[in-house]
């Protein structure tokens, strides 16, 4: 079994609803049959609210079904109107699609694998659906409890069952050289210290383990996508929150989107890890969903991508990036 104490990383043992390290003795909870390997430590999640939404969650899933627990989750813990509330829950359930279109395009060599394949930052699990739908088996870890148990019904939904635990990106219950893959889309730029979270990628992977992340790049000319404000990446990192609280009202908190440049000197110290960086075009799924100038430019920029003129000015102007690679030994 490759789960292990995130503290000590020593063997677990398992009781009907506790989980306790066999090492330091320290235990966990286990959450509507979710290990909660949560270390205790400050985080943006209040871990007490999240069990008990989580339990909620699983109550209303199996009262109103899966589509009524997402919008319960989007409502509640997010605070969304109706509106937002169904287009988000709209979002989740074409992810899955979204996800079988990259597990059979750029992400299969990273699924293809006799090791395990873990996701860090699995949400409410979209690629272990759809990779369900491929038979792969893919273990997830997610800081929430509340959105791993709407991955476990989105999994079980496409017929196998999931296997997940709550835990911390920078604090991976993961036995150390245990897995083959590790994929994370969309999560670096919301842990809050961003080597110890590539550092523990290094640490679980076995030697030429591969890896495959995404993440919005900081100098884009689109607007931030996490709070909709232009210009955002191009400031300082102490004048960004400032900045969109004066354009928008809203806290930047808890997000440190990165360039190309500071992304390689984060990887550089970890010095079994080699990288490639990517700019790839927008996919159609998402060029289907804009309108107007709006997606006239978006074609514009996946047309312009790959010219021999552009490609080594995409790090001050490109939408997002992926960063694929291996550890070597």
């Amino acid at each position: 079994m490759f789960w292990c104490c995130p503290n000590c990383h020593a063997d677990l043992e398992e009781s009907a609803d506790l989980i306790r390290c066999t090492g330091c003795n320290d235990e966990f909870p286990i959450i509507a049959g979710i290990p909660d390997l949560r270390v205790k430590k400050p985080s943006w999640i209040d871990y007490e609210t999240d069990r008990l939404r989580a339990l909620q969650t699983e109550a209303l899933v199996h009262s109103h079904g899966l589509e009524a627990a997402i919008l319960g989750v989007f409502k509640v813990s997010r605070q969304f109107d109706d509106q937002k509330a169904e287009f988000r829950l709209k979002q989740v359930l074409s992810g899955v699609d979204k996800c079988e279109a990259s597990i059979e395009s750029w992400l299969k060599p990273f699924v293809e694998m006799e090791s395990p394949v873990l996701e860090i930052g699995c949400g409410p699990g979209q690629l272990m659906a759809a990779a369900a739908r491929h038979n792969v088996p893919v273990i997830s870890v997610d800081i929430s409890v509340e959105w791993l148990v709407v991955a476990k019904h989105l999994t079980q939904r496409e017929g196998r069952d999931a296997n997940l635990v709550a835990g911390h990106a920078e604090h991976l219950p993961i036995k150390p050289d245990s897995i083959g893959s590790v994929i994370s889309l969309d999560v670096i730029e919301h842990v809050g210290d961003q080597f110890t979270y590539i550092s523990e990628i290094e640490r679980i992977l076995e030697p030429e383990g591969v890896f495959a992340l995404t993440t919005p790049n900081r100098f884009s000319m689109s607007p931030e996508p996490h709070v909709g404000v232009w210009g955002v990446g191009y400031l300082p990192v102490f004048l960004q929150d400032h900045w969109v609280k004066l354009v928008s009202g809203r806290s930047y908190d808890f997000t440190r989107l990165l360039s190309v440049f500071e992304a390689r000197k984060l990887f550089k110290r970890c010095r079994h890890l080699e990288i490639q960086i990517k700019f790839p075009p927008i996919p159609v799924s998402e060029l289907n969903l804009f309108f107007g100038v709006k997606s006239r430019l978006a074609r514009i920029y996946n047309s312009m991508i790959d010219w021999r003129l552009v490609k080594p000015l995409m790090p001050f102007f490109g939408a997002y990036y992926r960063l694929t690679g291996i550890k070597k030994s």
